[in-house]
């Protein structure tokens, strides 16, 4: 994938912001897997002209100052869209079918408490699923959904067609809490979107109401989710993301039954890998070559 004459200096999360600082400065392309962009960085990336996310989230790197800077920054054009809408969807049926809890019964002898006998579990199968975001993962998730006949919504500040493709319609993000059974949540992480789900958007929706996040922790009002659980404003949750990463143990979240978590894993997977450096690479090869660069989260 990398073309022949091109020069790789791989910096890892062990090496120094100094060490970093200094590869950027001489760095044509930034290309970053799994950590973000200090402002050091990009203030000393002087002649850069990518930067290179493998991730679909870019907050990580200051956007603002990137734009000041007038160096373009791009995420990874989709590309592990399948997977992390098959996570949802996942935290999802395991959660309304209180899977991780069967599990653990089972493993342990306690079989098939009257609590968990299939009377307060629920059907994907033809209920509501409210979409915050159609992006290219929010609408990959809507597709996904028409093999269980949902009713599908979605909220986006711009109209997505393909999401409309699928079936989904769209609404305004009260109404979608409101009408849902469950909630996913696809949406980057910026000032808009900080708290985007907190007490009063948890009170909007059902109390048998489910709410899967899969973009970014701080989205949701951590202490205001915990609330609605302990109280019955919604029935359960499903996390891959936290406020704080890695979460800690001692997070009540993690004690609650109806609530599923995982250690932000959605968008990882075998597939994923490949094609994740393919699109960055061939972004930066654009580039390269005199092109625009696509999928840019910042100034073009």
């Amino acid at each position: 994938m990398k073309p022949d004459d091109w020069n790789l200096h791989v910096r890892t999360s062990d090496s120094s912001a100094d060490d970093v600082a200094q590869v950027a400065e001489i760095a044509d392309f930034i290309l970053v897997f799994g950590h973000g962009v200090s402002d050091d960085v990009l203030r000393r990336a002087e002649k850069t002209r990518l930067v290179q996310l493998c991730s679909a989230g870019f907050d990580g790197v200051n956007l603002e100052l990137a734009g000041e800077l007038e160096i373009p920054v791009a995420n990874n054009g989709g590309a592990n869209a399948i997977p992390v809408a098959e996570f949802a969807i996942t935290l999802a049926l395991s959660t309304i079918r209180h899977l991780i809890v069967t599990d653990a019964d089972t493993r342990t002898g306690a079989w098939m408490r009257p609590e968990v006998d299939g009377r307060d579990s629920h059907e994907l199968f033809g209920a509501t699923v409210g979409i915050v975001g159609a992006g290219r993962i929010g609408s990959t998730v809507a597709g996904m959904l028409r093999g269980f006949e949902t009713t599908t919504l979605y909220t986006d500040l711009i109209r997505s067609e393909k999401a409309e493709g699928f079936g989904a319609t769209r609404v305004e993000l009260d109404q979608l809490l409101e009408r849902s059974d469950i909630v996913t949540l696809h949406t980057p992480l910026d000032n808009g979107t900080s708290a985007l789900i907190s007490e009063r958007e948890l009170k909007l929706m059902k109390n048998t109401a489910v709410l899967i996040n899969t973009c970014r922790g701080p989205v949701v009002d951590e202490l205001a989710l915990q609330k609605a659980l302990e109280y019955g404003d919604i029935w359960g949750a499903g996390l891959d993301v936290f406020e704080q990463e890695p979460v800690d143990p001692d997070n009540p979240l993690l004690k609650m039954d109806n609530v599923v978590v995982a250690p932000h894993i959605a968008g990882k997977s075998y597939e994923s890998y490949p094609r994740r450096v393919r699109f960055a690479f061939e972004n930066m090869q654009r580039v390269w070559n005199g092109g625009q660069p696509t999928s840019l989260v910042s100034p073009q």
